[in-house]
Parts: C-alpha cells; sequence; structure tokens
C-alpha cells in the first residue's frame, strides 16, 4: 500500500519463481533512503531508476522458453556475462556516460533507456536487431550500449517490444528491429528509422506490444499498426497494417492514454474511460494469442 500510494509500480514476478522473489525485490528498494521513481517490468526481470538517475534491475533470464522464437540469456538483466539471476535490485555496473538515467522500458527480451542528455541506451537480446545497433547480437549485449545512429536526436520517450523497439523525438517516431514497423514493409530494421507515415503528426505517446504498436498524436488520435488478429489494432477487422491507420472509432474521443499489449489494446479517453480492444488467449502450453479469435473495435 505504501508503494501505491506512492505511485510506484510493483516488479514483475520471474517465471516460476514464487511471490517471495517478487517481494525480496521490492523490499530492498523500500529499505533504501533513496526509493525508485521510475520503475519498469518485463516478462522477467523488473528495472528502477532512484532520484539520483541510478539504474537497477533484478528477475531472472533462463537460459531457454519454449515457444519463443529466440532464447534468453544473461545479458537481459544488463549486469554483464555470468549474472542471470538477481534476487534484489542491484545497480548496474554501466555508468551511462556519466549521464543520470531518466526514463526506462521492459521488454520481454531487452530494456532501454533514456539518459538526461537525451540518449538511448539498449542491452538484451538482439538477435532481430531490436537493440538499434547495426547489427543482430544473437548472444545478446551484456551491459547497456549507446544507440548511436540517433545521436543528434533528443528522444523524450521510448517502447521496448517483443523483437522491435519505438523511440518519439519532439517532432518524430522511430522504429527498428523486426516485424510491421510502420515502414510499409515487414524488412528488418537493423537501426533506427524515421516512420515517414507519421510526419507532420506530433506523437506524443507510443506503446510497443508483442506484434503489433499503438501511438497517440496530439490531437487526442489513435494510430495502430501491426498484426492486425483478434481485432488488436481496433481498426474493426484483423487486417495487418504495415502502414500506421487511425483508428476512427475514436473519431469522436479524446484519448490521453494508450497501451499494447500481447493481443489486446487499452486506451483512456479525456472523460476518464477505459476502451479495449479484445482478444482471447490459447490454451495450449505456449499461452500465446489465439489469433483465429473475432476481430472487434475498441469498446468501452
Amino acid at each position: 500500500m505504501w508503494a501505491q500510494e506512492r505511485g510506484f509500480e510493483l516488479p514483475a514476478q520471474p517465471e516460476g519463481e514464487g511471490c517471495v522473489v517478487r517481494w525480496l525485490c521490492f523490499a530492498a528498494l523500500l529499505r533504501e533512503s533513496n526509493p525508485p521513481a521510475r520503475a519498469a517490468a518485463g516478462w522477467h526481470h523488473s528495472l528502477f531508476i532512484d532520484g539520483e538517475g541510478r539504474l537497477s534491475s533484478c528477475g531472472s533470464a533462463p537460459s531457454y522458453a519454449p515457444g519463443l522464437l529466440q532464447p534468453f540469456n544473461p545479458s537481459l538483466l544488463g549486469h554483464g556475462e555470468g549474472v542471470a539471476r538477481l534476487n534484489t535490485p542491484t545497480r548496474l555496473p554501466s555508468m551511462l556516460g556519466g549521464e543520470c538515467a531518466v526514463s526506462v522500458s521492459a521488454g520481454p527480451f531487452h530494456s532501454l533507456t533514456i539518459t538526461a542528455d537525451g540518449a538511448v541506451w539498449s542491452w538484451g537480446q538482439g538477435g532481430f536487431g531490436q537493440l538499434g545497433h547495426g547489427e543482430r547480437q544473437e548472444q545478446g549485449q551484456l551491459q547497456p550500449k549507446k544507440v548511436e545512429a540517433l545521436t543528434g536526436q533528443r528522444i523524450v520517450a521510448v517502447s521496448a517490444g517483443s523483437y522491435h523497439s519505438l523511440a518519439i523525438t519532439a517532432g518524430s517516431l522511430w522504429s527498428w528491429g523486426a516485424g510491421t514497423l510502420g515502414h510499409g514493409d515487414e524488412q528488418d530494421q537493423l537501426l533506427p528509422k524515421k516512420i515517414e507515415a507519421l510526419a507532420g503528426k506530433r506523437v506524443v505517446a507510443v506503446s510497443a506490444g508483442f506484434a503489433h504498436d499503438l501511438a497517440l498524436t496530439a490531437d487526442g488520435a489513435v494510430w495502430g499498426w501491426g498484426r492486425g488478429g483478434v481485432g488488436r489494432l481496433g481498426h474493426g477487422d484483423q487486417q495487418d497494417q504495415l502502414l500506421p491507420k487511425k483508428v476512427e472509432a475514436f473519431a469522436d474521443q479524446r484519448v490521453v492514454a494508450v497501451s499494447a499489449g500481447a493481443a489486446h489494446s487499452l486506451a483512456l479517453t479525456a472523460d476518464g474511460a477505459v476502451w479495449s480492444s479484445p482478444s482471447r488467449r490459447s490454451t495450449g502450453a505456449s499461452s500465446m494469442p489465439d489469433l483465429r479469435a473475432e476481430a472487434a473495435a475498441p469498446r468501452a
């Protein structure tokens, strides 16, 4: 309750672990004199930024996860070779170029952080180019590394998806990695690439899901692209979208926040209503989205 009252997000519980691991992780932070100012939860790990801009992580990085396109490895935690599990938040050895961390995003397989100078740093699995360093890093990036391709751009927000990444600058949106990245094709992007389809639109928030993305523009409109199965894009069908497409169901609504999940989407409107684009989950061992589920437009 103390944490919730102060707006702290509880860390993710590593898969296969009991509640004790999760609460050991958070209790350690509460005992510190400088509690977390920012937090992000991935599938198997959690990230924290304290009031002085220092970055910590905890969780576990199993060597293999059945049903996924690529294995986990110790790079997930960002502490270097041999560090595959941390039961309590531990500060990363990287100094981030001497800059303070101001924002963080934890994806299933990789992580992103923004430093005070507007730079982006990434680490974790990079087999699909989702780290943005211009190569397929099958063995992963063991510690945070600056995304040099974005030098000269001041990044204000990032979002780590499954096998891709998104970043917002003051005037544009960039994507890289694998999948339908909003560029009109399905080619992997090993370096950040500007989404030209949203040129002239001031993107103020973005959320990267498992296989689709949502962007919110300054006029309160929502744009969705990527895999359209189970109706997650909110366009009233199950069609994939290679380019950002405006969600017309919100034509008379002003959206103030969006979130893309594995097979569903959420939006918060200015009147306080929460909208969702529903989905069903498979009962198979992989627990991945059931792409045969019926599509539906967003509804309150």
